[in-house]
């Protein structure tokens, strides 16, 4: 991002505050003069969550587009721990969990890859390696309401094929009194009793302040602060030789056999604490002319202890592994598929190889997103200026300590998939701590990771009395991101290989087959006594293979819109809506490595432009007061993950296949011409029901081929992203919300919230050849019911949240693709208002300790991980003066 231009758009903010003069006219500010032109709407006087239900469901039913709204009167006022636990209820949308958090979001039935995130209109980087946004990092206590558009508007930014989701802050100016809430809640883990040294304890809480110190002038301050367990235990499989170079044949039939390269069983614990702060600054010097000023920033801080054995060498693809598995305590399993190949699904491993590993994972995440947007309301235009700035990034390490192994052998090691997970017998000589020695310790991925973007745009609206045309609203943006990873590794050997008496043994507990697990008593300990400390980064230079897994992107967007408003009748049948038409370019440029071999290490760089015109089209017909038909059409278009777009390769010939894998700066982004219909019928503020149905016709899209690559003569199975042909993707959705009013007493302050989408496609990845996965993220059925129950204070909420199997597409490593299960989590909460301006609750997430399970190949016979983070609990507070 240039120098030149940062000051520029510094620059441009000082003019647009300079221009306010007493000249300027008296007209009310852009959001007044909306606030005047909507129709009213009854005041809801039912509390709870039932209260921000019904709210949220009025602001859709006046919605331009397609769209879902979660919304609340105040801060801090949304029932949930993080933004994504509030848009994993709203209809064709599901979480992904991370840490056992809701995390990302899939939107009808599409992955991360495919959203658009902004902050009060605004794109936010993210810190990681992609584009993706994670929406555990904004707190629900400070967030006023979220819009998720799944049907594009030409005015709201580009990038979202599956939708966009904005993010708001409330207006202090929109207030007439002081508001000040107070919140605090203490948190409980109960897996954590299962792990020696783990703390199950955790803490929350949140201050928000709004107020106007003028009667022009208004302020909000926010903050919270979470200190939440980390908690996990797993086992896992590695990813299964496939080809005849890899395999070996255990029985001798003469048909290769298909194994995992080996598998873990390991615990997590430690601490993920999280600050979140806001303020806003609104001054309003004229009824014309309005300024308004916001800061967000987030921080997660995560330090996480891993204890974990490896076990290697279970692929068959060598005589000598070969002969292990016939010459073991038990004879391996093998089944013959319905193809007629053949897979190990279990066996006894002579001499199989093994590793104690104790690790712990540090990791600090930061997001700033800051921005002024000024509005100037004349006689005729009212015109806007939106100066934006967005940073993130994540500095991590994983610092592992192995230790060696000096015990009995050969270990005759078992292991098996029986149940649909890795079981590995347990074994009294892997897990006797005394067999262990202090070894080596390697710190990878040392990580420096930014994300830096600079965004102008400015709007221009006005009425008109154009027929059915009755305004428009004209804009320009531009936007300037820089995202640079820089990773360093290394390994330290030992000062003081003589400790001794660090080490115990424990048992992972539930019901998981594996053996005890081999731990440290005090593992910051061991290495200041064993290695004197941690080196500093500074400290040692990059191996070729960091050079490789560093790379920077500088992508500039530049698009300019039309979009026209309109209202009518067509064959006496009422309507409003919009159509315009956004243009957008987009250039890159990619810095990266390439590596052959290991020792043949070469700087290279690629630059790439590409640009698409975006129509869209929206209208709404009224059929009755309480009925309503969508439709829309439009073109919109994804950008291609930016670690996707990295240049640099690395090529390998050590293993018994040449491989070789790498990025694509040429790579064109996912582009869908889309159709949205649905029928919408609201006979209260606290009834409704709706179905839509979606197509989305993608002309490219973007996935992972390997493919043969000869580079000098050397034939290579190269893996990289490219440009597909696309497909199609078609669902619908259904949405029933019913408020029990008319039940006796005291049953009439139930309802329910219940929505689900069915989603189907023919767009596939590119992996297996034989048998590829659909699209990353898509879940064929996503639903949701929610019960909740508001009277005398009492106010409850049962939550169910479904989705079907989906496809997981790595971060770090767009290579490495599973298929995930099914999953179901159930989640609840209870709390009572002691006076009317304050309330205690109890929440309960997770409460059937749902947990997450992927397989490899799109085989569910190949299980990849099976974890579990366990159920939680938070009691807590809330106060509002």
């Amino acid at each position: 991002m240039t120098a030149r231009f940062q000051k520029t758009a510094v620059a441009l903010a000082m003019a647009q505050i300079l221009v306010a003069t007493p000249l300027l006219a008296q007209q009310q500010t852009t959001e007044q003069a909306q606030k005047k032109s909507e129709p009213s709407v009854e005041v809801i006087e039912v509390r709870g969550f039932g209260a921000s239900l019904s709210k949220s469901l009025m602001q859709k039913k006046l919605a331009e587009s397609t769209v879902e709204i979660v919304t609340t009167d105040d801060l801090g006022q949304l029932p949930d721990v993080t933004i994504t636990d509030s848009l994993a209820r709203l209809p064709g949308i599901a979480a992904e969990r991370d840490r056992g958090n809701a995390s990302s979001i899939s939107i009808r039935g599409l992955g991360a890859r495919l959203n658009a995130a902004t902050m009060n209109g605004r794109e936010i980087v993210s810190a990681e390696p992609s584009r993706d946004v994670r929406y555990e990092q904004f707190p629900a206590e400070l967030i006023n309401s979220v819009e998720v558009y799944k049907s594009p508007l030409a005015s709201n930014l580009e990038g979202g094929i599956a939708g966009l989701v904005n993010m708001n802050f409330i207006s202090p100016l929109a207030k007439d009194k002081r508001m000040i809430t107070i919140t605090g809640n203490l948190m409980d883990y109960p897996l954590a009793d299962d792990l020696p040294g783990a703390d199950g304890t955790g803490k929350k809480g949140s201050f928000s302040y709004v107020d106007q110190w003028t009667d022009n002038f208004g302020v909000v301050f926010g903050l919270t602060y979470q200190d939440q367990p980390s908690v996990q235990r797993e086992t896992a499989s590695y990813s299964y030789n496939k080809t005849d170079a890899d395999m070996g044949d255990v029985n001798g039939d003469g048909i290769k056999e298909a194994a995992p390269w080996g598998g873990k069983a390991g615990t997590k614990m430690g601490n993920n604490e999280r600050v979140g702060s806001l303020m806003i600054l609104e001054w309003q010097p004229t009824d014309a002319l309005n300024f308004k000023y916001d800061l967000f920033y987030s921080e997660f801080d995560i330090k996480e202890r891993e204890d974990q054995f490896w076990f290697d060498g279970w692929g068959n693809w060598q005589n000598s592994s070969t002969w292990g598995y016939n010459n073991s305590a038990s004879a391996p399993t093998v089944v013959t598929k319905a193809d007629g190949s053949q897979q190990l699904t279990g066996g006894s491993l002579l001499w199989g190889t093994h590793s104690a590993n104790n690790s712990t994972w540090f990791q600090k995440n930061d997001l700033l997103s800051t921005g002024l947007k000024s509005t100037y309301t004349g006689d005729v235009w009212t015109s806007t200026l939106d100066i934006g700035y967005s940073e993130a990034g994540i500095e991590s390490r994983w610092v592992n300590l192995t230790s060696a192994y000096n015990g009995p052998t050969p270990l005759d090691i078992a292991w098996n998939t029986e149940g649909g997970r890795l079981n590995i017998l347990p074994n009294a000589d892997v897990s006797n701590a005394a067999n262990y020695s202090l070894g080596s310790m390697s710190v990878d991925n040392d990580r420096d990771l930014k994300d830096e973007m600079v965004s102008i745009r400015t709007d221009f609206e006005r009425s008109l009395d154009w027929g059915v045309v009755e305004g428009v609203v004209l804009g320009l943006r531009y936007s300037d991101r820089d995202k640079n990873n820089d990773v360093v590794s290394w390994t330290q050997n030992p000062t003081n290989s003589s400790l001794s008496g660090y080490g115990f043994s424990y048992n992972m507990g539930g019901d998981f087959i594996a053996p005890a697990l081999y731990g440290m008593n005090n593992w910051d300990q061991v290495v200041t006594d064993g290695f004197g400390g941690i080196d500093n980064r500074s400290a040692h230079s990059k191996t070729n293979t960091n050079f490789v897994d560093s790379w920077s992107i500088n992508e500039t967007n530049s698009s300019a819109y039309a979009m026209f408003r309109m209202s009518g009748e067509l064959a006496d049948l009422p309507y409003t809506g919009n159509f315009g038409i956004r243009y957008v370019r987009t250039e890159s440029t990619s810095e990266g490595y390439e590596l052959v071999n290991d020792n043949n290490l070469t700087p290279v760089s690629a630059e790439h432009d590409y640009d698409e015109v975006l129509p869209s089209l929206n209208l709404v017909f009224n059929l009755s007061d309480e009925a309503q038909v969508r439709f829309g059409l439009s073109r919109a278009l994804s950008r291609p993950p930016l670690i996707e777009m990295r240049s640099g390769y690395s090529l390998n010939t050590s293993s018994t296949v040449n491989t070789g894998s790498g990025g694509n700066p040429l790579l064109n982004p996912f582009v869908a011409n889309q159709l949205d219909l649905g029928y919408e019928y609201y006979w209260s503020e606290k009834h409704a029901f709706s179905v839509s149905t979606f197509f989305k016709d993608l002309t490219t899209h973007i996935g992972t081929m390997t493919e043969p690559r000869t580079v000098d003569g050397v034939l290579y199975q190269f893996s990289l992203p490219i440009n597909g042909d696309g497909g199609q993707i078609k669902g619908i959705e259904l949405m029933y919300q019913q408020a029990l009013d008319m039940l006796p007493e005291p049953f009439d302050g139930l309802g329910f919230y219940a929505n689900y989408s069915l989603t189907d496609s023919n767009v596939y990845e590119f992996v297996p050849a034989d048998n590829p996965m659909p699209l990353g993220g898509l879940s064929k059925h996503v639903g949701s019911l929610t019960l909740w129950y508001y009277k005398a204070g009492y106010d409850a909420k049962l939550s169910y949240n479904y989705r079907s199997a989906n496809t997981r597409v790595g971060s770090w490593t767009p290579t490495e693709l599973t298929r995930a299960e099914a999953e179901a989590t159930l989640d609840a909460s209870l709390s009572y208002e002691v006076t009317e301006n304050f309330k205690v609750m109890l929440q309960g997430q997770n409460l059937t300790n749902e947990p997450a399970i992927t397989y490899f190949d799109n085989d569910p016979s190949r299980p990849a991980n099976y974890t579990e983070w366990g159920r939680r609990f938070l009691l807590g507070f809330q106060l509002n003066m």
